[in-house]
């Protein structure tokens, strides 16, 4: 199970991984409304990356997440 905040909802997903392949999803999230302006968007656009990501890698305390042509979809800080 991935699980975690998209800066205003929490989501979470379920995941299976092969080696340096991933796939997340579906995932689902609270639906709370967001103040600020583009917020929302941004929120959806990092869900929508993670469903998108194929690869993964951590480095630097980072889980660094592809796309399979390997262009970087997301980068996390890992929590301490």
């Amino acid at each position: 199970m991935v699980t975690g905040s998209g800066g205003c909802n929490t989501f979470r997903a379920t995941f299976t991984r092969d080696g340096d392949r991933v796939a997340i999803g579906p995932v689902g999230a609270t639906r709370m409304t967001c103040p600020g302006e583009g917020v929302m968007e941004q929120e959806r656009e990092f869900l929508a990356a993670l469903e998108a990501a194929k690869v993964w890698t951590v480095r630097d305390d980072l889980l660094d997440m592809h796309f399979a042509d390997g262009k970087t979809r997301a980068l996390t800080a890992r929590p301490k």
